[in-house]
């Protein structure tokens, strides 16, 4: 797959509204290409005024990889941990991660995988390849949706947000076997295709409990390896309207993460004497606390060119 890295240049002001055209031309500037299966992260806010809003973003990253290319967008549905015997329905279940994951996922024709909170929806020729796995497998297994994605050399688009959003670092976690994640089994109920109930087991990949409550034992810094890639020219960074676009290989970013991981064990975390690492493009802009679907409060951050252009 041919790989297009390095800066390509970030408009001193942004192209608004955006429109498809626009949208498909920039995706393209930035490094999406015909053929590609890209594993998109988003948020529409940063983008400022967009026609037709989400639905035109989805539409443009479809057209960015042509026919031949494939979308694929999370779907994960974190409310399915707030009830003791939840109802995955993978055919009806919104999904939680924005406007643009929900228009993927309920794009004519898009599949979706079955997973007790980090389902995924994707469209196009390798659709039911990344979808179609065994859900008994955690998505992050070598067999299953994101080993199933470095299998296929993915690309992953980041969308107006940072390397904060990135599920594919949980992917290199589980590689490593970081010590503060575990997988833990589920039996739930799922709704099938034909509408009928039947009980399951699904496994997930959670982070382990805590002694003082936290979610995390330490505190992560994604933007850490992120910044890294950068700096190698590994990434190509541009922007669709306001809202700054990262897209890179996923094996680049695997490769960082497991080939380092023996001499730098803290390489997901963290560093409390540097502070959070400061990403060289775009502005960085906090969400705040946000409430997911099992009820935690969860901030992440929103990349963009002018944060008084974003979508309110």
């Amino acid at each position: 797959m041919p790989r297009t890295h390095g800066r390509v240049g970030l408009p001193t002001h942004p192209q608004l509204p955006v429109t498809l055209e626009s949208a498909t031309a920039a995706l393209r500037h930035c490094g999406l290409g015909e053929g590609d299966t890209v594993l998109v992260h988003s948020a529409l806010r940063p983008f400022g005024d967009v026609t037709g809003g989400a639905a035109t973003i989805a539409e443009a990253l479809r057209k960015a990889v042509g026919g031949t290319g494939t979308v694929v967008a999370p779907a994960f549905t974190f409310r399915h941990e707030a009830t003791a015997d939840p109802l995955i329905d993978p055919r009806r279940d919104q999904s939680e991660m924005g406007a643009i994951s929900e228009a993927i996922r309920t794009t004519p024709g898009a599949l979706r995988s079955t997973a007790y909170r980090h389902s995924i929806s994707a469209v196009g020729p390798h659709a039911a390849t990344v979808t179609q796995a065994d859900p008994e497998l955690t998505v992050f297994d070598l067999r299953s949706t994101f080993g199933r994605l470095l299998a296929l050399d993915a690309k992953i688009a980041l969308l107006g947000l940072t390397y904060v959003s990135c599920t594919s670092f949980h992917f290199g976690e589980y590689l490593v076997q970081i010590p503060d994640r575990h997988v833990i089994d589920r039996r739930v109920r799922l709704r099938g295709a034909d509408g009928a109930i039947s009980r399951v087991l699904l496994r997930d990949y959670q982070p382990k409990p805590t002694d003082d409550g936290r979610e995390y034992e330490h505190e992560h810094d994604f933007d850490k390896a992120g910044d890294r890639l950068e700096r190698a020219g590994l990434v190509s960074v541009g922007a669709v309207g306001n809202a700054v676009v990262r897209v890179f290989a996923m094996r680049d970013l695997i490769h960082l993460l497991v080939d380092g991981y023996g001499l730098e064990p803290g390489i997901f975390y963290l560093d409390p004497a540097a502070g959070p690492t400061r990403l060289a493009d775009g502005v960085s802009v906090s969400t705040g606390n946000l409430q997911d679907g099992a009820g935690r409060l969860v901030e992440t951050y929103w990349s963009c060119l002018d944060p008084g252009l974003m979508h309110h």
